[in-house]
């Protein structure tokens, strides 16, 4: 590990005020039931322990949006699942990992409002990177941490070709790190395996 950007209790304690500040807003919003969304595979672990502070009684779903090659951003948004939910009229929870090029959220959120036609689509996001090589300036309703890092970072959802997602905490991986990783996915290939994935 080169450095840690966020602990195991972090993480949690950044939930539970994030669970605070939606909790509220829905207070605010008052449409019924909310459907939180999770977008796939990245935001997973955060949103599984950010439902534990919602107070409101909840629907979820998953929504799979790549804009990832290994450790950089392509550029090009491809929408490869969709919600199950009919979400018209809805309120909606997108929960997202970072907020890194703008990019991907960007294409979301115009995208969602297009095809969904959603009441209210409110965005919470565990990470906020100020980004030097940001295209779109985009923020969100509800942010766990602003960072000026710009290093690639790891764990809790955030993955190198897929792995180190199951990491708890969140960090800026080592060289040592990403060898050992090269490592692991060539061993893999060599046992035939090819569907290492290349997404965030």
């Amino acid at each position: 590990m080169e450095k840690l950007i966020l602990s195991e209790d972090e993480i949690v304690r950044i939930c539970e005020r994030l669970g605070k500040e939606i909790d509220r807003k829905l207070d605010e919003l008052n449409n019924g039931i909310p459907v939180f969304v999770a977008v796939m595979n990245g935001a997973l672990p955060f949103f599984y322990e950010l439902i534990k502070h919602i107070h409101h009684k909840i629907e979820i779903d998953t929504m799979k949006v790549s804009s990832y090659d290994g450790t950089g951003s392509t550029g090009k948004v491809t929408v490869s699942k969709h919600p199950d939910h009919n979400l018209e009229g809805r309120t909606v929870v997108l929960v997202e990992d970072i907020i890194d090029t703008g990019t991907t959220m960007h294409y979301m959120k115009d995208f969602m409002k297009k095809t969904y036609k959603m009441k209210d689509l409110l965005v919470t996001i565990l990470i906020k990177r100020n980004n030097i090589h940001m295209k779109y300036d985009e923020q969100a309703d509800f942010t766990g941490l602003t960072t000026d890092e710009q290093r690639y970072i790891v764990g809790f959802g955030f993955d190198y070709y897929g792995l180190l997602r199951n990491e708890p905490y969140v960090f800026v991986p080592s060289t040592k790190d990403i060898e050992e990783m090269n490592a692991l996915i060539a061993e893999d290939k060599a046992l035939g395996h090819s569907d290492i994935t290349k997404e965030h």
